[in-house]
Protein backbone atom coordinates (compact mmCIF):
# COMPACT_ATOMS: atom_id res chain seq x y z
CA UNK A 1 0.00 0.00 0.00
CA UNK A 2 2.96 2.67 0.56
CA UNK A 3 4.12 1.78 -2.58
CA UNK A 4 0.60 2.73 -4.11
CA UNK A 5 0.48 6.15 -2.34
CA UNK A 6 4.09 6.63 -3.47
CA UNK A 7 2.96 5.97 -7.20
CA UNK A 8 0.33 8.28 -6.59
CA UNK A 9 2.36 11.09 -4.99
CA UNK A 10 4.33 11.03 -7.94
CA UNK A 11 1.49 11.16 -10.28
CA UNK A 12 0.19 14.29 -8.24
CA UNK A 13 3.73 15.65 -8.07
CA UNK A 14 3.88 15.82 -12.13
CA UNK A 15 0.43 17.41 -12.30
CA UNK A 16 1.77 20.18 -9.45
CA UNK A 17 4.36 21.40 -11.69
CA UNK A 18 1.83 22.10 -14.33
CA UNK A 19 0.16 24.06 -11.33
CA UNK A 20 3.27 25.42 -10.24
CA UNK A 21 4.42 26.45 -13.91
CA UNK A 22 1.10 27.37 -15.21
CA UNK A 23 -1.36 29.06 -12.88
CA UNK A 24 1.17 32.58 -12.40
CA UNK A 25 0.89 33.35 -15.94
CA UNK A 26 -2.78 32.85 -16.12
CA UNK A 27 -2.78 29.90 -17.98
CA UNK A 28 -5.36 27.14 -18.26
CA UNK A 29 -3.72 23.94 -16.09
CA UNK A 30 -6.07 21.64 -18.60
CA UNK A 31 -5.08 22.62 -22.25
CA UNK A 32 -2.83 23.03 -24.29
CA UNK A 33 -1.23 19.13 -22.73
CA UNK A 34 2.01 19.33 -21.19
CA UNK A 35 4.84 20.52 -24.31
CA UNK A 36 8.36 21.05 -24.34
CA UNK A 37 8.40 25.45 -23.32
CA UNK A 38 10.82 25.88 -25.94
CA UNK A 39 9.94 24.26 -28.89
CA UNK A 40 6.11 23.29 -28.02
CA UNK A 41 6.82 19.74 -28.65
CA UNK A 42 3.63 18.03 -26.97
CA UNK A 43 4.78 15.49 -24.81
CA UNK A 44 4.04 11.41 -25.43
CA UNK A 45 2.64 9.16 -22.53
CA UNK A 46 6.48 7.70 -22.13
CA UNK A 47 7.45 11.13 -21.37
CA UNK A 48 4.89 11.77 -19.11
CA UNK A 49 6.18 8.77 -16.78
CA UNK A 50 7.03 11.11 -12.98
CA UNK A 51 11.02 11.28 -12.54
CA UNK A 52 11.45 8.03 -14.87
CA UNK A 53 10.83 10.07 -18.03
CA UNK A 54 13.51 12.53 -16.90
CA UNK A 55 16.48 9.77 -16.46
CA UNK A 56 15.01 8.25 -19.82
CA UNK A 57 15.40 11.71 -21.48
CA UNK A 58 18.51 12.52 -19.46
CA UNK A 59 17.21 16.01 -18.80
CA UNK A 60 16.12 17.18 -22.13
CA UNK A 61 13.77 17.74 -24.23
CA UNK A 62 13.25 14.54 -27.52
CA UNK A 63 13.07 16.91 -29.80
CA UNK A 64 15.28 20.46 -29.44
CA UNK A 65 17.39 19.45 -26.48
CA UNK A 66 16.81 22.21 -24.32
CA UNK A 67 17.39 20.89 -20.40
CA UNK A 68 14.54 20.21 -18.54
CA UNK A 69 14.50 21.84 -15.16
CA UNK A 70 15.95 19.06 -12.65
CA UNK A 71 13.47 20.77 -10.29
CA UNK A 72 10.83 18.64 -11.80
CA UNK A 73 11.03 15.46 -10.63
CA UNK A 74 12.26 16.91 -7.40
CA UNK A 75 8.76 17.91 -6.62
CA UNK A 76 7.58 14.62 -8.07
CA UNK A 77 9.69 12.62 -5.48
CA UNK A 78 9.63 15.04 -3.23
CA UNK A 79 5.28 14.94 -2.77
CA UNK A 80 5.87 10.90 -3.16
CA UNK A 81 7.61 11.17 -0.42
CA UNK A 82 4.99 13.70 1.78
CA UNK A 83 2.02 11.16 0.51
CA UNK A 84 3.97 8.04 2.18
CA UNK A 85 4.09 10.38 5.65
CA UNK A 86 0.55 11.29 5.37
CA UNK A 87 -0.25 7.31 5.17
CA UNK A 88 2.12 6.60 7.92
CA UNK A 89 0.45 9.15 10.75
CA UNK A 90 -3.15 9.38 9.29
CA UNK A 91 -4.98 6.18 9.11
CA UNK A 92 -8.80 7.35 9.05
CA UNK A 93 -9.68 7.43 5.02
CA UNK A 94 -11.12 11.08 5.15
CA UNK A 95 -8.58 12.21 7.33
CA UNK A 96 -5.46 11.04 5.01
CA UNK A 97 -7.66 12.20 2.31
CA UNK A 98 -7.58 16.20 4.00
CA UNK A 99 -3.88 15.57 4.29
CA UNK A 100 -2.89 14.54 0.46
CA UNK A 101 -5.03 17.89 -0.56
CA UNK A 102 -3.80 20.08 2.35
CA UNK A 103 -0.20 19.15 1.80
CA UNK A 104 -0.51 19.41 -2.23
CA UNK A 105 -1.87 22.74 -1.55
CA UNK A 106 1.12 23.72 0.59
CA UNK A 107 3.92 22.39 -1.55
CA UNK A 108 2.02 24.41 -4.83
CA UNK A 109 2.01 27.27 -2.54
CA UNK A 110 5.16 27.12 -1.32
CA UNK A 111 7.19 27.04 -4.90
CA UNK A 112 4.99 29.91 -6.33
CA UNK A 113 5.78 32.10 -3.73
CA UNK A 114 9.36 31.51 -3.92
CA UNK A 115 9.35 31.70 -7.61
CA UNK A 116 7.26 34.95 -7.87
CA UNK A 117 6.53 36.38 -4.26
CA UNK A 118 2.42 35.39 -4.10
CA UNK A 119 0.00 33.25 -2.73
CA UNK A 120 -2.76 32.79 -5.83
CA UNK A 121 -6.46 33.02 -4.34
CA UNK A 122 -7.44 30.16 -6.07
CA UNK A 123 -5.29 27.74 -3.96
CA UNK A 124 -5.53 29.52 -0.88
CA UNK A 125 -8.96 30.69 -0.77
CA UNK A 126 -10.24 27.34 -2.77
CA UNK A 127 -8.63 25.15 -0.08
CA UNK A 128 -10.03 27.40 2.76
CA UNK A 129 -13.05 26.19 1.12
CA UNK A 130 -12.02 22.61 0.73
CA UNK A 131 -10.65 22.70 4.50
CA UNK A 132 -14.30 24.05 5.36
CA UNK A 133 -15.77 21.11 3.63
CA UNK A 134 -13.78 18.39 4.51
CA UNK A 135 -14.36 19.25 8.62
CA UNK A 136 -17.96 18.20 7.98
CA UNK A 137 -17.17 14.58 7.78
CA UNK A 138 -13.60 14.49 9.55
CA UNK A 139 -13.80 12.55 13.03
CA UNK A 140 -11.07 14.74 14.78
CA UNK A 141 -12.28 17.95 14.15
CA UNK A 142 -15.53 19.91 13.87
CA UNK A 143 -17.02 22.60 11.56
CA UNK A 144 -16.86 25.19 14.21
CA UNK A 145 -13.70 24.01 15.26
CA UNK A 146 -12.27 24.73 11.38
CA UNK A 147 -13.92 28.05 11.26
CA UNK A 148 -12.55 29.03 14.19
CA UNK A 149 -9.18 28.05 12.75
CA UNK A 150 -9.85 30.58 9.84
CA UNK A 151 -10.79 33.22 12.43
CA UNK A 152 -7.81 33.24 14.35
CA UNK A 153 -4.78 32.36 12.33
CA UNK A 154 -6.35 34.69 9.67
CA UNK A 155 -7.36 36.94 12.33
CA UNK A 156 -3.86 36.90 13.87
CA UNK A 157 -1.85 37.61 10.66
CA UNK A 158 -4.15 40.63 10.12
CA UNK A 159 -3.67 42.31 13.06
CA UNK A 160 0.02 41.69 12.22
CA UNK A 161 -0.43 43.49 9.06
CA UNK A 162 -2.74 46.30 10.17
CA UNK A 163 -0.28 47.45 13.16
CA UNK A 164 2.88 46.69 10.89
CA UNK A 165 1.56 49.04 8.39
CA UNK A 166 1.83 46.25 5.12
CA UNK A 167 4.37 44.38 6.59
CA UNK A 168 2.43 41.34 5.78
CA UNK A 169 1.41 40.22 2.92
CA UNK A 170 -2.76 39.89 1.96
CA UNK A 171 -1.49 36.08 0.51
CA UNK A 172 -0.13 34.62 3.86
CA UNK A 173 -2.69 36.18 5.67
CA UNK A 174 -5.24 34.37 3.55
CA UNK A 175 -2.80 31.07 3.18
CA UNK A 176 -2.95 31.23 7.30
CA UNK A 177 -6.77 31.06 7.42
CA UNK A 178 -6.75 28.24 4.93
CA UNK A 179 -4.19 26.03 7.40
CA UNK A 180 -7.26 26.83 10.28
CA UNK A 181 -9.73 25.77 8.56
CA UNK A 182 -7.59 22.27 8.00
CA UNK A 183 -5.89 21.65 11.06
CA UNK A 184 -7.91 24.61 13.39
CA UNK A 185 -6.83 27.13 16.12
CA UNK A 186 -3.73 25.65 18.08
CA UNK A 187 -1.77 24.27 15.08
CA UNK A 188 -2.26 27.13 12.92
CA UNK A 189 -1.19 29.76 15.30
CA UNK A 190 1.20 27.63 16.31
CA UNK A 191 2.48 26.94 12.63
CA UNK A 192 2.90 31.26 12.48
CA UNK A 193 5.10 31.48 15.04
CA UNK A 194 6.98 28.58 14.18
CA UNK A 195 7.22 29.50 10.61
CA UNK A 196 8.47 33.05 11.81
CA UNK A 197 11.44 31.53 14.15
CA UNK A 198 12.20 29.41 10.64
CA UNK A 199 12.30 31.75 8.48
CA UNK A 200 14.57 34.58 11.00
CA UNK A 201 17.41 31.32 11.23
CA UNK A 202 17.02 30.89 7.61
CA UNK A 203 17.61 34.89 6.66
CA UNK A 204 20.02 35.21 9.85
CA UNK A 205 23.19 34.83 8.00
CA UNK A 206 21.97 37.23 5.11
CA UNK A 207 20.63 39.85 8.12
CA UNK A 208 24.09 39.20 9.84
CA UNK A 209 25.78 40.15 6.67
CA UNK A 210 23.97 43.40 5.98
CA UNK A 211 22.70 41.62 2.53
CA UNK A 212 19.21 41.49 4.09
CA UNK A 213 17.55 45.10 5.46
CA UNK A 214 14.05 45.57 7.18
CA UNK A 215 12.17 46.70 3.96
CA UNK A 216 14.07 43.27 1.94
CA UNK A 217 10.89 41.45 0.42
CA UNK A 218 11.28 38.35 1.04
CA UNK A 219 8.80 35.03 0.56
CA UNK A 220 7.24 34.26 4.17
CA UNK A 221 5.24 31.84 2.69
CA UNK A 222 7.53 28.90 2.51
CA UNK A 223 8.17 28.64 5.73
CA UNK A 224 4.75 29.20 6.94
CA UNK A 225 4.01 26.26 4.48
CA UNK A 226 7.17 24.01 6.38
CA UNK A 227 6.20 24.78 9.73
CA UNK A 228 2.44 23.86 8.91
CA UNK A 229 3.23 20.70 7.67
CA UNK A 230 5.55 19.93 10.89
CA UNK A 231 2.63 20.76 12.79
CA UNK A 232 -0.21 18.61 10.83
CA UNK A 233 1.91 15.36 11.02
CA UNK A 234 3.97 15.53 14.47
CA UNK A 235 1.96 17.88 16.44
CA UNK A 236 2.16 16.07 19.50
CA UNK A 237 5.60 15.92 19.47
CA UNK A 238 5.93 19.74 19.16
CA UNK A 239 3.87 20.60 21.79
CA UNK A 240 5.58 17.97 24.01
CA UNK A 241 9.27 18.85 23.10
CA UNK A 242 7.68 22.88 23.76
CA UNK A 243 7.32 21.92 26.84
CA UNK A 244 10.20 19.49 27.76
CA UNK A 245 12.60 22.71 26.98
CA UNK A 246 10.68 25.44 28.10
CA UNK A 247 8.22 24.37 31.27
Amino acid sequence: MIFLIFVLGLIIGSFLNVVIYRLPKKESIVYPASHCPNCGHELTPLELIPVFSYIFLRGKCKDCGEKISIRYPIIELFTGIIFIINYIYLSDLIILSAGLIFSSLLIVLTMIDFDHQILPDKLTLGGLGVGLIFSFFRSDISFLFSLSGVIAAGGLLFSIAYLSKGGMGGGDIKMMAMVGSFAGPIIAVSSIFLGAVIALIAHLPGIVSGKTGMKTKLPFGPFLALASFLFWIWSENLFNLYINLFL
